[in-house]
């Protein structure tokens, strides 16, 4: 460069350009569904430079190459997309406050919107949903608005309006892919049969989608209708975030309304459960005031509940006291009444059934695979021959004592069965009937001892009173001369007579003593044992004593009157047909067992006791006697050496 030239400086117009070029120049940026950063002068990418040749020591004029250099306005653009961008996060971040905060979202949307809209400064913002109408068409649904002031909304009925997928199939193709949309009415209505979508007076649109968990559920349109303005990418991608906010609160709301139809479904078939077990409830009752057959009964309430809960077989199990056993009182198959393949009953004591759910008081549910042992004789091979996966097992609770079990069995995973409150009825329900059957038969004995009682003091007042007479005038009779010469016929027929009165009497006698009910009741029954063995002894003639003293036996009253009973009669047979010199009444306490023996030592018996059974010494009556308390009777004799007659009792389950 000429030292001239310098010297002069610049000339006017390269000064001019000179003032208009900036040291660094921002290159456009890049449009796309990426979300836009803040745009800042220090990150735009600087040009390669050129310095002229003719640059002088004082000022040097950059010039790029095939640039024109941004203007003071584009700058002002830049600065007012970013406030822009910064107006719509902030309404974004209380939009979305106001979402969580608010006990309804959809009443809260049109607010929400309002926020968004402002700081966009958009005419008019709205929510269209994702639906299927009634033929499978994918639909649109505007389900909320916001207009400006003085801007028309989108229809006057915004629920109203729903457009069809398929008629702007380009655009929701690029929606459903994620991407947002700027159009303007000319490029709206390049779609076919999209009129509508647009809006009223809409000058330019954006249209961004919603996605839940990768899901489209919807869109949101801004319009602007005042003017003509375009959405740059900043701004667009601060839209984006919004409408995420808004799919979130959709999407809360729709699980809200997924818990709360759920509720209303498990309300709905709580409502149906209980009204069919309160009709199987008050069938059951009906039929319980009208049958008092137990079998008949648990039978009924059985097919009942294995119909209700699809169980491929159930079985009623009671425990039966008089006999220390639990026993099978109702058994269904295959949705009928049916004899059980297995065992009917169980003894209480040393029963594998006992040991494990005899302290049961709550339901428990086995998992058949996992039983490797029978808890009932023969029920585990009933079990895996049925194909079962499961049992529910039940006690019938009275008190603090289990009086017996509802058993359920499926061919399914049940578990919740054990749950149910219809089962809880249902249990309840045969609990009441064992206890009411136990009533039944104890006001029966009641009945039947009270009876005994007065027939007891029929003959006391009748019969015995009746041979004290015929005694007495005997006696009267034999003072007579003619009765008193020796070897009259007259006084041997009488002395026969007399004989056959005392028997009379003293079997009457005995007759009222083994009627009545009170000596057990009274004292128990080793009092009265030693006070049969008192009334038994004859002086100079048969010695009766007792033994076992101090032995409490936990049986109830009405088995120790039987046991009373026996030994009453056995007592009774020794001193009438035995002639023994002493007989001995114990009561021996063994491990697992009660015994109560009576043993002389008189003529025994030439023959078999069922000779004797036949020919009316009682022996029948003692067999019937114990087996209805669920005791074992033996009777040993040897002849010339006694006989020896037994009760065997199992002690009572603690």
């Amino acid at each position: 460069m000429r030292p001239e030239a310098a010297a002069r400086g610049p000339s006017p117009d390269s000064a001019e350009a000179a003032c208009s070029l900036p040291l660094k120049i921002e290159e456009s940026p890049s449009r796309g569904r990426s979300r836009a950063r803040r745009a800042k002068l220090s990150d735009l990418p600087l040009k390669a430079l050129r310095v002229p040749s003719d640059m002088n020591a004082t000022v040097a004029l950059l010039e790029v190459e095939g640039e024109v250099a941004p203007c003071a306005e584009k700058l002002t653009a830049i600065n007012e997309s970013l406030q822009g961008r910064e107006r719509l996060l902030t309404a974004t971040a209380r939009a979305s406050r106001l979402l969580l905060e608010a006990a309804e979202v959809r009443g809260a949307i049109p607010r929400v919107l309002g926020l968004i809209g402002e700081a966009a400064r958009v005419d008019r913002v709205n929510v269209l949903e994702a639906r299927v109408g009634p033929m499978g068409e994918p639909l649109l649904v505007m389900t909320s608005e916001w207009t400006a002031e003085g801007v028309t909304p989108h229809l006057q009925e915004a629920r109203s309006f729903s457009c069809d997928e398929r008629n702007f199939s380009s655009m929701c193709a690029e929606l459903r892919a994620g991407r947002s949309v700027c159009l303007s009415p000319a490029e709206i209505h390049a779609e076919q049969g999209s009129s509508g979508i647009e809006g009223i007076g809409t000058r330019t649109k954006a249209i961004v989608p919603i996605f839940v968990a990768s899901e489209f559920i919807g869109v949101v349109s801004f319009d602007n209708t005042r003017q003509r303005r375009a959405i740059d990418a900043a701004e667009l991608a601060a839209l984006e975030t919004a409408a995420g906010v808004i799919g979130a609160a959709l999407h809360r709301e729709r699980l809200v309304d997924d818990v709360r139809r759920e509720r209303e479904r498990a309300a709905e078939e709580r409502v149906t459960e209980l009204a069919k077990a309160n009709a199987v409830i008050r069938g059951n009752l009906e039929r319980l005031a009208g049958q008092t057959d137990l079998h008949s009964f648990m039978g009924h309430m059985l097919l009942e509940a294995t119909r209700q809960f699809e169980a491929i077989s159930g079985a009623v199990i009671v425990l039966k006291d008089s006999l220390q056993e639990w026993r099978v009182v109702a058994h269904v198959r295959e949705g009928e009444l049916a004899q059980p393949s297995f065992a009917v009953s169980v003894p209480v004591n040393g029963s594998p059934f006992t040991a494990q759910f005899g302290d049961l008081r709550g339901p428990l549910y086995l998992n058949i695979d996992r039983v490797d042992s029978d808890i009932w004789p023969g029920v585990l091979a009933f079990y895996r021959s049925e194909g079962a996966v499961g049992t529910v097992i039940y006690p019938l609770v009275f008190g603090a004592r289990s009086v017996g079990f509802l058993v359920l069995t499926f061919q399914r995973h049940a578990e919740d069965v054990q749950k149910s409150e219809l089962l809880v009825a249902l249990a309840q329900q045969a609990t009441l009937a064992v206890q009411l059957t136990r009533l039944a038969y104890s006001a029966k004995e009641a009945a039947v001892l009270m009876e005994r009682t007065r027939i007891g003091q029929e003959i006391h007042d009748g019969l015995a009173q009746a041979f004290t007479g015929i005694l007495l005038q005997l006696g009267a009779v034999e003072e007579f001369p003619s009765c008193r010469k020796r070897g009259s016929e007259l006084g041997l027929t009488l002395s026969r007579v007399r004989e056959l009165a005392r028997d009379g009497l003293a079997e009457a006698r005995r007759s009222v003593m083994a009627l009545r009910l009170d000596q057990t009741r009274r004292a128990g029954l080793e009092i009265a044992l030693r006070q049969l063995a008192d009334r038994s002894t004859v002086a100079g003639g048969i010695t009766c004593t007792f033994e076992g003293g101090g032995i409490s036996t936990g049986l109830r009253p009405e088995h120790e009157h039987e046991l009373l009973r026996i030994a009453q009669e056995a007592v009774s047979n020794a001193v009438r047909h035995a002639r023994p010199h002493h007989v001995h009444i114990t009561m021996t306490d063994e491990e697992a067992n009660w015994e109560l023996a009576v043993a002389d030592d008189g003529v025994g018996m030439e023959q078999g006791p069922a000779v004797y059974a036949r020919e009316g010494f009682g022996l029948s009556s003692m067999r019937q006697r114990a087996g209805a308390i669920g005791g074992e009777w033996r009777i040993e004799s040897t002849p010339g050496a006694g006989t020896r007659v037994s009760v065997r009792m199992l002690k009572r389950a603690s």
